[in-house]
């Protein structure tokens, strides 16, 4: 871990960190030994994964605190980064490992003369009861009532109540909740599987990422109470919400186009026939009273029942316009995806064509029909490739190019902040 800094990457450090140098180098030891015997190896581990990844968040900046290492530590369906704790696995490690194994311990002990080995198991349970006090841990005392997945089903149960409590551990603010929820969304973590790969877009400077993981994780980037050096209009904000809304950077138009070109590599790297800015001459909004017509962000031919698909790309904050009350996760995607269809879908139906909304968030959740659309792109990888390793490349590679268009936003300001 100490040597994780000398590549001055954070993306490729995070990705080691997690897949190389996690807490499954422990979990042999933490599986078979008994818990209050690696309470100083589970310390001693904690200490340098935290020391690792505020290193690569901050690189030695203020504002990592607890609540920042609690959220890391959490698995990446519940809004953190994967990085799970030594002493967190700990708590139930020893428990599941014995009640998986019980039936072979008895048949390998059957003739030895070993007897009375639950002492352990049993104050194994009771010190994880101290962990998990609301769960029914009844089934673990009996070997013929103990769940099949045991591992499984004792890191859900703590992973859950770790992630239910942060509101009562932390006195969250109603941001920070409405983060949290966010980051909990299917699809808001996919972008942190992807391979640094520059050919594929898939890479990010060092400002770049650590931009994105300090916003995931609530912690201040820019100064308060200043005046926008684009805009000139509005004052800044400490985590970067006028930075995703400002129009005036050059990088919001470059998010929509980035995630485009993106989705349409995918579709050609698929063997999808698919042609980007395709004219059609009849997208317009009516509500607006235009005339000009525009053409479609990717027109895939013979999408939907020989029909072509016009496929609409757009982006929007979930904390836009953020007010403490009613805020729901998702809510903003949605409504997004609805006022695309009610814009368009009517007008591709009366000239015989399919379209398609793919609307996303900053966060990376995805609304329904982009999901549906994806998932239909990804089985015709499947189906051509053949590559189990790359189960999640569509939804990856497009959650990466989300976030790698929202830190052209963050970036664009930088410069005019250090002047």
């Amino acid at each position: 871990m100490g040597l994780l800094p000398l590549l001055r990457d954070p993306q490729s450090e995070l990705l080691l960190l997690r897949s190389c140098m996690g807490v499954a180098k422990l979990l042999f030891g933490l599986r078979t030994c008994q818990p209050p015997f690696v309470d100083d190896a589970v310390s001693c581990f904690d200490k340098g994964l935290r020391e690792a990844i505020e290193d690569i968040v901050v690189c030695g900046g203020p504002f990592f605190g607890d609540l920042q290492w609690r959220i890391v530590t959490l698995p990446m369906r519940l809004g953190g980064l994967g990085l799970l704790s030594a002493r967190d696995v700990a708590a139930y490690a020893f428990v599941a490992s014995r009640s998986q194994s019980w039936e072979l311990q008895d048949h390998i002990l059957r003739n030895s003369g070993v007897a009375n080995t639950d002492s352990d198991y049993a104050s194994a349970l009771e010190r994880l009861h101290e962990s998990l006090p609301d769960f029914d841990l009844g089934g673990f005392s009996n070997k013929d009532t103990a769940p099949k997945k045991p591992q499984k089903t004792l890191a859900n149960a703590l992973c859950c109540r770790i992630a239910q409590r942060l509101g009562e551990d932390f006195h969250l603010s109603p941001r920070q909740k409405a983060v949290i929820e966010c980051l909990q969304r299917p699809h808001a973590q996919d972008f942190l599987t992807v391979i640094p790969i520059e050919g594929l877009g898939q890479r990010m400077s060092a400002v770049e990422y650590r931009s994105i993981l300090k916003y995931r994780l609530m912690i201040p980037m820019f100064p308060n109470d200043e005046t926008c050096p684009v805009c000139r209009k509005a004052c800044l904000d400490k985590y970067g919400e006028h930075a995703l809304h400002c129009r005036e950077l050059p990088g919001f138009k470059y998010r929509h186009d980035f995630v485009r070109d993106a989705l349409m590599d995918i579709l050609r790297r698929a063997g999808i026939s698919a042609k980007k800015e395709a004219p059609v001459n009849f997208l317009t909004d009516p509500s607006e009273g235009r005339s000009t017509l525009r053409p479609a962000d990717v027109l895939v031919f013979g999408w939907e029942g020989g029909k072509h698909a016009c496929v609409d790309l757009t982006g929007v904050s979930p904390l836009a316009g953020f007010r403490e009350n009613g805020f729901v996760a998702g809510q903003a995607v949605l409504k997004a995806e609805s006022k695309k269809v009610e814009k368009h879908a009517k007008a591709c139906e009366d000239n015989q064509h399919a379209f398609v909304p793919l609307a996303f968030d900053t966060f990376g959740s995805l609304a329904p029909e982009a999901v549906r659309f994806l998932s239909r792109v990804q089985r015709v990888v499947h189906s051509n490739f053949s590559t189990p390793q790359g189960r999640g490349f569509v939804f990856s590679r497009l959650g990466f190019s989300i976030q790698k268009g929202m830190a052209a936003q963050f970036v664009a300001r930088l410069p005019a902040i250090l002047m």
